[in-house]
């Protein structure tokens, strides 16, 4: 049985690699923005809900409500952090994960992109 294993180790490895995947690559042609709302959609709107008001599903268990993202007067760079090491890296909640070890640079930079289209205020 122990001559089949470099097979196996193989076959995860790939498995591996493919689950890993970048979301660019799984989303390709599609712009920054729209890869940025499948991702939100996949990811933040169980506590941010749909539309970013801080009203998903989620939002009533935690300690800390979610931020309201359509009335967000925080810079791009302060998104992109807060999405990246998680809110207790900013003296936010840290019941906001970091998204570091999930998404890549560009997805976190899809995401933040689209966040921006949602506030309401047109305060970017």
């Amino acid at each position: 049985m122990t001559r089949w294993r470099p097979l196996r180790d193989i076959t995860l490895a790939l498995a591996s690699a493919s689950a890993l995947a970048s979301s660019y690559e799984t989303l390709p042609g599609k712009t920054p923005v729209a890869r940025g709302a499948a991702l939100f959609s996949k990811y933040c709107s169980l506590c941010h809900g749909a539309g970013g008001a801080g009203d998903g599903r989620a939002a009533s268990v935690q300690n800390v409500p979610p931020a309201n993202l359509t009335v967000s007067w925080r810079s791009r760079e302060y998104k992109m952090q807060i999405v990246r090491d998680g809110g207790a890296a900013v003296g936010r909640s840290s019941s906001m994960p970091a998204w570091r070890d999930v998404l890549t640079d560009a997805d976190i930079a899809n995401v933040v992109d689209y966040v921006q289209t949602l506030n309401t205020e047109n305060r970017r």
